[in-house]
């Protein structure tokens, strides 16, 4: 398979920055908003819970997956593969089981929340699915934005490189 050129890779390489700073800023910002409103009523409730939705669904997903097809791309038409290095194969397993658990844990959460704090407002504080569901977000997306900061480390210090590597990438 033909790789791309140097220029084809800085290219590539600018856009899985902008994507992945995308997603981890997305999940900084609903860990912070999660953690620092003090909601008042049911409608700061409500547009608090608008917002997070609009971070996850905007930031969180669009950086996700451009960052995940990228590094499909990275995989095809680079010398880096999908599993030459122990750190490529972490950075995989955490992008996915982080895009899965966002898909059919978190969101779901955030969403039936919504409609939690449509039906009964002030009175979710009290509901225990809306309270289940509000930790469980609240663990998970704190674990998650952790998750996509190791990320970053373990691309820039590429650790559990094989001592003999002699690519220089």
């Amino acid at each position: 398979m033909k790789k791309l050129n140097p220029k084809g890779l800085k290219v590539l390489k600018t856009l899985h920055l902008i994507f992945a700073m995308i997603w981890t800023c997305g999940a900084i910002a609903m860990v912070l908003i999660t953690f620092l409103t003090d909601t008042k009523s049911a409608d700061e409730l409500y547009m608090k819970n608008i917002i997070l939705l609009a971070i996850d669904n905007w930031l969180i997903i669009t950086g996700a997956m451009t960052s995940l097809a990228i590094g499909i791309i990275y995989g095809i038409f680079t010398n880096w593969r999908f599993f030459k290095h122990r750190w490529i194969i972490v950075k995989w397993i955490i992008t996915v089981v982080e895009i899965l658990f966002g898909t059919f844990a978190y969101h779901p959460w955030l969403t039936e929340n919504l409609d939690i704090i449509g039906r009964l407002g002030e009175a979710a504080l009290e509901n225990e699915d809306y309270l289940f569901n509000l930790k469980m977000m609240e663990i998970s997306g704190f674990f998650q934005a952790g998750l996509l900061l190791f990320l970053i480390v373990i691309s820039v210090f590429k650790p559990w490189k094989p001592k003999k590597n002699n690519d220089k990438n």
